[in-house]
């Protein structure tokens, strides 16, 4: 019989064989069975032709399906067999399946035969049920493919009155309905620069589907930071391995540790079917060393005072922060004397000490040093980065002005204007280098007051200065003064920063006697008056002149042909007439005589001489004066009226001599005007009118009529209001033929002025260089400032009235100004801004006007002219901090991801910020972590208080892990502006949070259950491949990593298994361990325990898979 069924067993293989190579050479159900990927059922697809009854067609198509294909039907008949129906049924198909339909309809039952050729008919139940008259072969199983004992199914169908059974091979199909599995066990860590290439970060795809999946797979690379532009993936198939292949990550262009030290990115594996598997990939860019250090602690400019010592701590760290090398520091400097130190603090992490000697800005007579500080890696100087640096050294003000000589003497010729030039070099010297100023005076010792004689240049000095020292009211240094005749005088210099400090000169002027003055007549002329028959010796008069020159004489003389009728004393200057008869009143009635004084002192040719006139008027007879009189009524004229305009002719004259001749004339020197009661700059009036004399009867020059007409007394320019409201005018008529006595006669002629609007309002000068400035967002009616001009014009027409306009940008609304203060204001309440757009400036052109502004113009002067001055105004804007910083989160990620024990200094995220504040100091804007809303934050992150980098700072011996509860953290960071209260002092803040989220690291070991919480008891009838799934059976050892991942996935493996209550030579391998999930464990035997009753003691080894 063994042999029988061994035979047969064979038997059925090879015909199993022998049919399935039938129906591949032509498979009617290739799109089920071949197609990669798999195919839709065609449309087209050839129905089975079949005919006949059992023996001809057992099994024929049920319902039409497209997950069931019946291949056809291979006919082999033997004593038991018709042949074999071959039917293809995919897997995982819900529900049951009526994969065929008999070809029967008798009355009896059919049966599948039991046990079934191939396959396990538990595993596949399969049933045959009537419906409605009709038998169906139905699958009652969910069938997986993935189960290699459910791929293949052979079995016998019988039916009443047949001696042959119908034999069915059901192929079990692979659709793609797994996911695909991208394992990602090792961390990818690829260095910075090189070209574009494939990594060394290969990792293994798996999918149960095999080559369905496999052949077919795709890989798609995702990120929300661009790492598709520098990532790509490289998938490659295993030979001889259609359930596994393998990936390799390749670069696009070269990483940057610097910018970006970690890259996290997605990439998805997918199928054929809509299956999927994403994995987060992180690549760790390692650091290349190529970078010079980076100065983290450095100045530009250090400034203190001079003669002391200085010490500043700068530091600077590797460039290559993933290296992290010591740093070593040196300087560069043209110096000659050894002035600058730098010495590295011990370990080279912690910077250096810049020091100073005691430097003397005096004696080096510089105050400013540069010189280079130079960072460069303790083992490599080529990787250097110096940075220049300026010490300003302060000068002290510790050295007092002093003279080039203590005392000078020098001799000058008196009332001489001269430069003094003295035989040495006059002037003073500070040693000071900045504090060298200082002033330089003349102080008179004796005669007092004599320094007002000297002028010394410069009046101030620097460092060593030379002064001139000359005369600059040379007439106080007379000889013939004697107190003069020898000066000593003092040059002081004193410091211009401490008065304290002051040097002092001696100096000492004597005076040269020489013939220096001239002769001076005690009257320049002498006008006598005399009958013209005066007599010899008739004392005229004296002239007399005198010579302060020490030692010197005076001659006088008369010069011309008047020697002819007089004579002068040469000592006393006494004139008399030398002859009778002298005079001729009708042949001369004036003599004009010169008289000449010289002195002695010196030689002919160099002496001095001057001249006196002498004025001889002859008396005639009868001199009756002419009579003026003037209109009752002052006249008025307009201001500005032309040249020639005649204002008056009513002043008359008369003389009662009959030989008078009478003519008009005005006495500027006693006329006068005054505006407001004010006398009035003659030069503004005088000629600005003239009097014409008009003789009513041509023939009688007795009778005279004066005619006022205006005059120019500059180009266009008349009579103006703006200087004189009233005009007194001392008006005279001359007798011309006056004998003797007075000739003429005068009086006050008063003309009134009308104003007309001439004049245009003018800006005060003050105005003109005043800076005007407002806060942004003032309220209305703050005062900006005001604006002031004045009109010259009387009060009917200087009235000045004020407005203002907006020019270029400038908004409308802002300041408004006062139409009759000229104060400016603002208007539209807070509407002022400095910052959108930024401003800094308001640009308007303010008008004064002179027009009228009366509502009624019946109550305006008259004259309609009026005059309108513009004048362009910058109102400065000045900046507020009123704006709110406000995170940029467009540019730095809220939740950012790093790994678990990171280590200090490991950047976690950048944040950005906006401030919309105009100036510097409030849109600046600053960091700091809110400790006080998470103590545990100060443990493990800070914040660079500047640039707003956040970074890993673990301070209390504690590194950041995810495993213990702690897996994410929100940091609340406040962003400061004005950080240090400048300007007006305000700090505005804000928030905002990120939130880090850490990513696992396998650093926690799973912990298996004391052996006291594991037990079994099992039945010896247990057969094989039964699993022990009981709830008290699971064997879980728990791993603190992350849940799902590499990380945690734990399995399990019996290492031995030893009987402990009864004696076996050996023991089998009773039971296998299952891990299916990667978490717990499971046994299951592995044989029938059938004989192996007893108690034992299993050693299980519990792994990680990662």
């Amino acid at each position: 019989m063994a042999g029988d069924a061994c035979i047969l067993v064979t038997v059925l293989l090879t015909f199993a064989t022998s049919v399935f190579g039938q129906e591949t050479a032509s498979s009617r159900c290739y799109y089920m069975t071949d197609a990669i990927p798999r195919e839709p059922k065609p449309d087209d697809l050839p129905d089975l032709e079949w005919t006949g009854g059992w023996t001809d067609w057992p099994l024929i198509p049920a319902e039409p399906r497209d997950d069931v294909c019946i291949n056809g039907w291979y006919p082999q008949l033997t004593s038991t067999s018709l042949g074999t129906i071959i039917i293809h049924m995919e897997e995982e198909i819900e529900g049951d399946v009526a994969i065929a339909k008999l070809n029967y309809d008798g009355s009896g039952t059919p049966e599948i035969v039991q046990p079934m050729v191939i396959g396990s008919f538990n595993l596949l139940s399969p049933e045959i049920r009537n419906e409605n008259g009709a038998w169906y072969l139905y699958i009652t199983n969910r069938q997986d493919y993935e189960t290699p004992t459910m791929r293949r199914y052979t079995f016998d169908v019988r039916v009443p009155d047949e001696t042959r059974a119908a034999r069915v091979s059901l192929s079990i199909e692979n659709i793609d309905d797994n996911d695909p599995i991208v394992r990602v066990l090792d961390a990818c860590q690829v260095p910075e620069l090189g070209e574009p290439r494939l990594t060394d970060c290969v990792y293994q795809v798996s999918d149960e589907d095999g080559r369905l999946s496999i052949e077919p797979m795709t890989f798609r690379l995702t990120s929300d930071r661009e790492d598709v532009q520098i990532f790509y993936v490289e998938p490659a198939h295993i030979t001889g391995d259609w359930f596994n292949m393998q990936i390799t990550i390749g670069i696009l262009s070269a990483l940057n540790f610097e910018s970006n030290p970690l890259h996290i990115f997605q990439i998805t594996a997918l199928d054929s079917w809509p299956n999927n598997h994403t994995v987060t990939v992180m690549v760790q860019v390692q650091n290349v060393e190529h970078r010079p250090p980076r100065w983290m602690e450095i100045f530009a400019v250090q400034q203190f005072d001079e003669m002391t010592e200085q010490q500043f701590q700068v530091r600077a760290i590797d460039g290559d922060t993933g290296i992290g090398k010591a740093i070593h520091y040196t300087l560069e400097t043209d110096e000659e004397e050894d002035l600058f130190f730098i010495e590295t603090l011990p370990g080279g992490h912690d910077g250096a000490i810049f020091s100073t000697a005691m430097i003397d800005v005096d004696r080096l007579r510089r105050d400013v040093f540069r010189l280079s500080l130079v960072a460069y890696k303790y083992d490599n100087v080529s990787f250097a980065t110096p940075t220049p640096v300026v010490i300003i050294v302060n000068d002290i003000n510790n050295k007092q002005p002093q003279p080039l000589q203590d005392e000078y003497t020098i001799s000058i010729m008196e009332e001489t204007p001269l430069s003094l030039n003295f035989a040495e070099l006059f002037g003073f010297y500070d040693e000071d280098l900045i504090y060298a100023q200082f002033l330089v005076e003349i102080q008179g010792e004796n005669p007092p007051g004599v320094e007002q004689a000297f002028y010394i240049a410069p009046t101030a000095g620097f460092q060593n200065q030379t002064f001139a020292i000359g005369t600059q009211d040379h007439r106080m240094l007379d000889y013939e003064d004697v107190p003069f005749q020898n000066i000593k005088l003092k040059v002081i210099a004193t410091d211009r920063d401490n008065t304290n400090f002051t040097g002092v000169a001696e100096v000492n002027v004597n005076l040269i006697n020489w013939n220096d003055e001239e002769p001076i007549f005690e009257e320049d002329q002498l006008v006598v008056k005399f009958k013209e028959t005066v007599p010899k010796d008739y004392h005229v008069g004296r002239l007399r002149a005198h010579d302060r020159d020490i030692g010197d004489s005076v001659v006088h003389s008369i010069l011309g042909n008047a020697n002819t009728f007089l004579r002068i004393d040469e000592e006393t200057g006494d004139i008399y007439v030398t002859i009778d008869d002298a005079f001729d009143y009708h042949r001369q009635n004036e003599f004009n005589i010169q008289v000449r004084a010289q002195d002695t002192m010196s030689e002919p040719e160099s002496r001095h001489t001057a001249t006196a006139q002498l004025v001889i008027e002859l008396e005639d007879v009868n001199n009756t004066p002419p009579t003026l009189r003037l209109p009752r009524v002052s006249p008025s004229v307009e201001e500005n009226v032309p040249e020639g305009f005649e204002i008056n002719r009513e002043i008359t004259a008369t003389d009662p001599d009959t030989t008078a001749y009478l003519q008009f004339e005005i006495d500027w020197d006693t006329s006068f005007a005054t505006k407001q009661g004010r006398d009035t700059n003659p030069v503004e009036f005088h000629g600005c009118v003239d009097i014409e004399t008009i003789f009513p009867n041509p023939a009688d020059t007795r009778e005279a009529v004066g005619r006022v007409v205006a005059k120019e007394i500059r180009h266009n320019v008349t009579i103006d209001f703006e200087e004189f409201e009233f005009l007194y005018l001392t008006v005279r008529v001359r007798d011309l033929h006056t004998e003797d006595g007075r000739d003429y006669d005068e009086s006050t002629f008063t003309i009134i002025i009308i104003d007309m609007n001439d004049n245009w309002p003018i800006w005060a000068s003050g105005f003109l260089n005043q800076t005007f400035s407002i806060r942004e967002r003032s309220s209305t009616g703050v005062v900006i400032g005001s604006v002031l001009a004045t009109d010259i014009d009387g009060p009917l027409y200087n009235q000045v009235r004020y407005t203002i306009i907006p020019q270029e940008d400038t908004p409308e609304g802002l300041v408004q100004i006062h139409f009759v203060t000229g104060q400016i204001t603002v208007d539209e309440n807070g509407a002022i801004d400095a910052d959108i757009p930024p401003r800094w400036h308001l640009n308007y052109t303010v008008i004064a006007s002179d027009k009228c502004s009366e509502e009624n113009e019946e109550n305006c002067p008259p004259d309609p002219v009026f005059w309108d001055t513009l004048r362009d105004n910058v109102i400065n804007i000045v900046d507020i901090n009123n704006k709110v910083p406000a995170a940029d989160l467009s540019r730095f990620n809220e939740t950012v991801y790093i790994y678990e024990n990171a280590p200090d200094f490991t950047n976690v995220v950048k944040i950005y910020s906006i401030d919309e504040d105009r100036d510097e100091i409030y849109h600046t804007v600053r960091y700091q972590i809110n400790y006080a809303v998470n103590q545990r934050l100060r443990d493990f992150f800070a914040i660079d208080l500047d640039s707003g980098q956040v970074y890993v700072e673990n301070t209390n011996n504690e590194l950041l892990d995810r495993d213990r509860g702690e897996d994410q953290h929100r940091i609340f960071i406040n962003l400061i502006d004005n950080f240090y209260s400048e300007g007006d002092g305000n700090r505005n803040v804000n928030t905002t949070e990120v939130l880090v989220i850490l990513l696992d690291e396998n650093d926690n070991a799973p912990e298996l259950p004391t052996p006291e919480e594991l037990s079994w008891s099992i039945s010896e009838n247990l057969q094989e491949g039964i699993t022990l799934d009981g709830e008290s059976d699971v064997i879980y050892a728990p791993d603190i990593d992350e849940e799902d991942t590499p990380n945690s996935h734990v399995g399990y493996a019996i290492l031995a298994m030893t009987v402990t209550n009864r004696d076996l030579d050996t023991v089998p391998r009773l039971l296998n361990m299952l891990s299916p999930n990667n978490v717990t464990g499971f046994l299951q035997t592995a044989m029938p325990l059938r004989g192996y009753w007893g108690t034992y003691d299993i050693s299980v080894l519990k792994k990680r898979l990662a």
